[in-house]
């Protein structure tokens, strides 16, 4: 089950802000609740157009079945003229959106200062 979700956010190098959302632990079945939760407030504070960066450098397992909340999140994002981008540093979350064949529809970095980066570029 998930252990938390934190929010906070941060400034771009263009004065804007970015919310950035880091789930911890286990990101589950039981977990998908807390997420959407946790996301569709994130969304909501990160503006307009909205500017969202996911850390998953914290999540310790990724079912497949929580990535229709990640994709949900990232259709909304995107419908609101935003972008969304997912950290992602572990290989086995990493193997988890390429064998789903999700990866592709995702901004994926490294760490949160490339996610920064690449929020940046128009």
């Amino acid at each position: 089950m998930i252990s938390g979700v934190s929010e906070r956010t941060v400034t771009a190098s263009d004065g804007s802000g970015v919310v950035v959302v880091t789930p911890h632990g286990e990101l589950d079945l039981g977990a998908i609740a807390s997420l959407d939760s946790a996301l569709r407030s994130a969304l909501a504070a990160a503006g307009s157009p909205p500017r969202l960066i996911i850390d998953l450098s914290d999540v310790d397992l990724l079912a497949p079945v929580v990535l229709g909340v990640l994709l949900d999140v990232r259709r909304r994002c995107q419908g609101a003229g935003g972008r969304m981008s997912l950290v992602v540093t572990d290989p086995e979350i990493n193997d988890t959106l390429v064998d789903t064949g999700v990866e592709p529809l995702f901004e994926m970095a490294p760490g949160i200062q490339d996610a920064m980066e690449r929020l940046s570029v128009d």
